[in-house]
């Protein structure tokens, strides 16, 4: 089994990147393979231009779009790694999906609508907030973080997804952090992985 981590967070110091440390972790205990893609350290352009949109329509990709997509194809397991900011992914992750996740690549149009093309694969989607659980539920806003990055866009194209949203993040204790940390590593733990692993 492989894993790809899309870890969108500046800097080196934060919860995601303690999440980012636990998901490492686990999986190397686990013995998956992975691979970590840090947009920020990466320095990834996340601005699908009109050139980007005329190579995907030849077929004929910039070679940092190619890269993604062979590790993403290889990858049985895609984790996605980043804080809410303004009820959204940051612009840099949102870039990434925009031009990576292409037509002809992740799905394609057919008469009744979209149809995914990375079906059979799993994805873990960890974010923080500040704001607690119970302040987002009662505006809706937990929905709009679902709506629009696991059934929006991964389940659509053909992800299995298991999402778990940090709140409160800046305001909880040590413990509290803990837990949160250790449910990363429960899920990671239930992973269906292939026979012979």
């Amino acid at each position: 089994m492989k894993a790809c981590i899309v870890f969108a967070h500046e800097g080196s110091n934060s919860f995601n990147h303690e999440i980012l440390k636990r998901v490492s972790d686990e999986l190397e205990k686990a013995r998956i393979e992975y691979t970590v893609r840090d947009l920020y350290q990466m320095n990834f352009q996340p601005v699908f231009t009109a050139l980007d949109m005329k190579r995907v329509e030849r077929g004929n990709l910039s070679s940092d779009i190619e890269e993604e997509q062979t590790l993403i194809t290889d990858s049985d397991l895609l984790v996605m790694i980043y804080p809410v900011w303004w009820w959204s992914a940051p612009a840099i992750l949102k870039g990434y999906i925009d031009r990576v996740f292409t037509d002809g690549f992740a799905f394609r149009y057919e008469a009744n609508g979209p149809v995914g093309l990375l079906c059979g694969k799993e994805a873990f989607v960890f974010t923080t907030t500040r704001e607690s659980a119970q302040e987002m539920a009662a505006k809706g806003l937990d929905e709009v973080i679902r709506k629009q990055i696991v059934e929006g866009t991964l389940e659509m194209i053909g992800y299995d997804v298991t999402y778990e949203n940090f709140a409160a993040v800046p305001y909880v204790d040590e413990a509290t952090r803990k837990e949160m940390l250790d449910s990363i590593s429960e899920k990671i733990a239930a992973l269906r992985l292939p026979a012979g692993v």
